[in-house]
């Protein structure tokens, strides 16, 4: 819906240009309109398929993580396991010999030697320790050794899922990388042809199809919606699918902006899920009307107005922009991205660039 409006205000502009001949024009006019129609639809269908594949491939990267991790807790355990094991039986060892070379004195032995009643439950409990002793120490040895085996085990499952999800977070790179080139190239075709079929026309036609989401913002008239997610001065790319940390791909755009500017809901709707992740550090959903999803994350703090199932129109302070998860050092900045209807993420940023800002 977002690009049919772009579209439509490209096409208007087209429309309005004068052009010798009524008849050339129209055929023009007709042919330019489905040219932008097949490039909408091979858009769209590319963005939405790298979308889901960047999803997989970032999915398969957090199972690889936390098998590392997994392993790691497990690596940790054995090594507990096997100096508590080497201790017990140092300790087992200690008592064998000394038992070796002075042994535990008999019951009888003891109520003879015994002086005195208290001498006798001195010595009895004496004996019952030690065989206490002695019985825990062997439990204790049954226990490490278990707890031994017990990790080796976690370790090699770790390790297994490790590598079965470096495989799987291989592929999906591979079926993402594939896809964006098959998208930059057909893009690059489309603006290509669109480009020579704006060339015959007059200048200011050409100047206007270039300039569409890179003119100076325009400002929302009241009721406007969709809305450029941040109220403040802001500097941006099309960083869809770029590289991130911990083999990740970007599935959104990252918007720079200056620290705590205010953060907007693009669309009237309810505010979904905030709260903090270690990746996403604050972050929201907001949910409009048609069932289209929008996050924001990486905020330095929320609005008042900000809570699961709170209701906000287009415009409305949701939160402050700031460098919050995994943005922590780099510059502040909102990561924003489109799911259109809940589903996997889509390319923001030539719909971003076209809508207008707040105040």
């Amino acid at each position: 819906m977002f690009r049919r409006r772009a579209l439509i205000t490209l096409l208007a502009v087209c429309t309005t240009t004068v052009v010798p001949g009524a008849a050339w024009a129209a055929r023009d006019v007709t042919s330019l309109k489905q040219r932008a129609a097949a490039f909408e639809s091979r858009s769209a269908h590319l963005d939405a398929l790298a979308g889901k594949a960047a999803s997989r491939h970032n999915l398969a990267m957090d199972r690889v993580q936390q098998a590392r991790d997994d392993a790691a807790q497990s690596r940790r355990a054995l090594a507990t396991s096997r100096s508590a094991l080497m201790l017990a039986g140092e300790r087992l060892s200690e008592r064998i010999s000394t038992l070796y070379r002075h042994p535990d004195p008999g019951l009888v032995e003891v109520i003879v030697s015994s002086g005195s009643i208290s001498d006798l439950m001195a010595g009895t409990e004496a004996l019952r320790a030690a065989a206490t002793d002695d019985a825990r120490l062997a439990v204790t040895m049954r226990r490490r050794s278990a707890e031994l085996a017990a990790a080796q085990d976690r370790l090699a499952r770790a390790i297994v899922t490790a590598r079965a999800g470096e495989r799987e977070a291989s592929r999906e790179a591979a079926r993402v990388k594939g896809l964006a080139k098959a998208q930059r190239m057909r893009l690059e075709q489309v603006r290509g042809d669109l480009r020579a079929e704006l060339r015959v026309r007059r200048a200011g036609t050409t100047r206007a199809a270039a300039s569409v989401g890179t003119s100076d913002p325009v400002l929302a008239a009241p009721g406007t919606e969709p809305v450029f997610p941040v109220a403040a001065p802001t500097t941006f790319s099309d960083d869809w699918l770029q590289a991130r940390g911990g083999g990740r791909l970007h599935e959104g755009i990252d918007l720079m902006a200056a620290m705590q500017a205010p953060i907007v809901a693009v669309v009237t709707g309810t505010v979904m899920r905030p709260g903090n992740t270690p990746i996403s550090g604050n972050r929201l959903w907001v949910r409009g009307a048609n069932g289209d999803e929008y996050f924001y994350c990486h905020l330095d703090s929320f609005a008042e107005i900000t809570r699961d199932g709170a209701s906000v129109k287009a415009g409305d302070v949701v939160g402050y922009v700031g460098m919050t998860g995994d943005a922590q050092g780099t510059v502040p900045h909102l990561h924003f991205e489109i799911h259109p209807g809940g589903g996997g993420p889509i390319r923001p940023y030539p719909l971003v660039s076209a809508w207008p800002r707040v105040g």
